[in-house]
């Protein structure tokens, strides 16, 4: 019978202390992200497994969460969410931005590796599927992906339902009455709008109508209040405009206002992100989307504390983004914002 391979077989390969090898394989305490990758790498050649002694683990309480997100709009929220998650399972989270750039998502996550983590949430911000992490760089730590999903099926990531929203905004707008409606998106470069667009698509073919106009360039208000008063010069009969971001819906609304109509009662207009600066700034005030990133904080730390505990969730989870109804859509909502928001559900 073969000899197992002990703690002290990987030590003297590696040439480190037999401590060192513990610490590396266990997380137990600060090692380098070197080191660690090191006795990690040399175990895995000598064919190293963990006795049933070995193989229980100690938590260091810590996750990482490692964000592309440049301003805290999609980070911040998450990462409230997960706190207080985390808090029930006796973890902190340590965010780290890496600015769009694999070269220090990687040093971060070396970073957090070395601190002891025992897990990795990734937070992106452009809902286009990225590249999983090579198991290299997460040095086996499990990993829950957020709003950008993982390319690998076999992984856990958590999005928005972007789809559903686009369903739920043609199908309210049907429900007001209104029948000439168009659809402003930006750049089809981003999964989300390509996303919204199939929603508002799918819901217009069940009810057997289409719509006047699907329009895509930029994320922007500017192209919101061109491509409105492009709406308005084609189409006279416009009554309904679904916006596929806040910015080009507050844009749209400015253009429609400029040309003398009146929203919501000429024409209503829905946005997407509920982004507060824009919605709150809008005149009328806007109905959005929320983007729901709290609840995918809690659902990513819920399903990294699952993986922690050798319950991995595999597959892509979309949390549905509820629709929060004002002004632009309903005359009625005139008192202040913060009181007058409900959201719209699909029956």
């Amino acid at each position: 019978m073969a000899k197992r391979v002990t703690l002290q077989d990987v030590a003297r390969e590696a040439h480190v202390s037999v401590a060192t090898v513990s610490k590396s394989l266990n997380g137990t305490e600060r090692v380098s992200a070197a080191t660690r990758r090191h006795v990690i790498s040399t175990a895995q050649r000598l064919g190293y497994r963990k006795s049933t002694a070995e193989g229980i683990r100690m938590r260091s309480g810590l996750v990482g969460l490692i964000t592309s997100d440049y301003n805290g709009r999609f980070s911040l929220p998450l990462l409230t969410g997960a706190e207080g998650t985390l808090g029930a399972s006796n973890h902190a989270a340590l965010l780290m931005s890496s600015h769009g750039r694999p070269d220090l998502e990687r040093n971060h996550i070396d970073q957090l590796a070395a601190r002891g983590v025992d897990g990795l949430i990734v937070v992106g911000d452009t809902t286009n599927p990225r590249p999983p992490l090579k198991p290299s760089t997460t040095m086996g730590l499990p990993v829950v992906y957020t709003y950008d999903p993982s390319t690998d099926p076999n992984d856990c990531s958590i999005i928005c339902d972007n789809v559903g929203a686009g369903a739920q905004a043609i199908e309210y707008l049907l429900s007001l009455g209104r029948r000439y409606i168009a659809v402003i998106g930006g750049s089809e470069d981003f999964q989300a709008a390509r996303d919204r667009a199939q929603g508002a698509q799918r819901t217009f073919m069940l009810y057997d109508f289409r719509p006047v106009e699907v329009l895509f360039d930029m994320w922007s208000e500017e192209w919101g209040e061109r491509a409105a008063r492009l709406l308005l010069d084609r189409h006279p009969h416009l009554d309904a405009v679904y916006c596929l971001s806040d910015e080009i819906a507050r844009g749209a609304i400015r253009a429609l206002l400029a040309a003398g109509k009146r929203v919501p009662q000429d024409v209503a207009v829905i946005g997407h992100d509920n982004w507060f600066v824009f919605c709150s700034n809008s005149h009328p005030t806007l109905t959005t989307f929320d983007n729901n990133i709290s609840l995918i904080g809690r659902m990513a730390a819920t399903y990294l504390i699952d993986a922690i505990n050798g319950h991995p969730h595999r597959g892509t989870f979309a949390v549905e983004c509820p629709m929060i109804v004002r002004e632009s859509t309903d005359p009625t909502r005139r008192t202040a914002l913060n009181n007058t928001d409900r959201i719209f559900r699909r029956r």
